[in-house]
């Protein structure tokens, strides 16, 4: 019988340290033909900070035979960062340094995996040998490098090298739609929006119906003040889902600032009916109300946020006006 136990460790201070697995792969090349004695993948990502790498995870399956893993310096030195000439799939496991290995901004990391598909690999599951493609079963292959880094800079920076993945990604599989979407949220939130346009829209054309891009798009479009383009991609997100609650709440926020606030506050009400206790819902339907020249719901669509969460600062000022303005009329 399992019997899990989980620890979960609490503390008032904030972290000091962000540190980030790295992934290394190229599955999308792997198709080993049946009786191939040396099939080799690769894969290189080159690191835009100077960081510490912690731990390596390589990881194949029974066709594994030399596992590489090497970082080339700026300045053209090598350093091995894993290298497994035997590989055996039982011994997929993380392995940590005896002290950190600095890697500065510009270093190459590189794996080459190797794969015996033969008759002659005591491993091979098939026999005679078959071809073998990736996948997730242990009939499959796969060839994944992870590396756990620790960024040297000061702060949290591991969306730098989230960005430097992605784009390393997009060199491999142009278009793959979670690369261009994740690189479209990390533009996002480093303020780049015009860039991250480009990408949710790459990501869209991959799958045009995804809600949660669609809804991404509209919130890139609304932070850069182009409100009839984000309202535009809002509506279809809720088109194919009528109770995607976060593009509906968008989908009002943009109509409000526009001034539509009988439209809005149809979707305000939908948002609250699916999610009773959001507090940004009922301060933004306040809002609109307050704009519609209505204090009375106003002020209980203020209160009723300041019930569900009352450090709310923004339904906290606006109840204060609205009522300021009510006691002058």
């Amino acid at each position: 019988m399992i019997q899990p136990v989980i620890g979960l460790y609490f503390t008032v201070q904030p972290p000091t340290s962000y540190p980030i697995l790295l992934q290394l792969e190229h599955d999308g090349a792997i198709d080993i033909p049946a009786g191939k004695e040396d099939f080799v993948i690769t894969d290189e990502l080159t690191l835009p900070l100077d960081v510490d790498a912690l731990g390596v995870y390589p990881h194949a399956h029974y066709l594994g035979k030399d596992l590489q893993a090497l970082a080339t310096l700026p300045d053209g030195t090598k350093k091995w960062l894993v290298r497994i000439t035997r590989w055996d799939l039982d011994w997929q496991a993380v392995y940590r340094y005896a002290a950190p290995v600095f890697l500065p901004k510009g270093t190459t990391i590189s794996m080459r995996y190797s794969y015996d598909n033969s008759a002659d690999n005591e491993r091979n599951p098939n026999h005679p040998p078959k071809r073998v493609v990736a996948g997730n079963k242990s009939s499959d292959e796969m060839g994944h490098l992870w590396i756990q880094v620790l960024p040297r800079a000061r702060g949290d920076v591991r969306i730098i090298l989230q960005e430097a993945l992605m784009r390393q990604r997009l060199r491999k599989y142009p278009n793959d739609f979670m690369a261009h979407f994740n690189l479209g949220a990390a533009l996002q939130s480093m303020d780049r929006l015009d860039e991250a346009i480009s990408h949710y829209m790459e990501a869209l054309r991959a799958r045009p119906d995804n809600v949660t891009a669609l809804n991404s798009l509209g919130t890139a479009f609304q932070s850069t003040g182009r409100l009839e383009e984000a309202i535009s991609y809002y509506r279809k997100v809720v088109q194919v889902r009528p109770d995607y609650v976060d593009a509906r709440y968008n989908l009002g926020n943009s109509l409000l600032t526009l001034s539509r606030v009988e439209e809005a506050i149809t979707h305000f009400r939908q948002v609250i009916q699916i999610r009773p206790d959001d507090a940004n819902a009922h301060n933004s339907l306040g809002s609109a109300f307050a704009m519609q020249g209505n204090p009375v719901q106003a002020i209980a669509h203020f209160e009723h946020a300041l019930r569900i969460n009352p450090a709310h600062a923004d339904a906290r000022e606006n109840l204060k006006n609205v009522r300021a303005q009510k006691a002058k009329d």
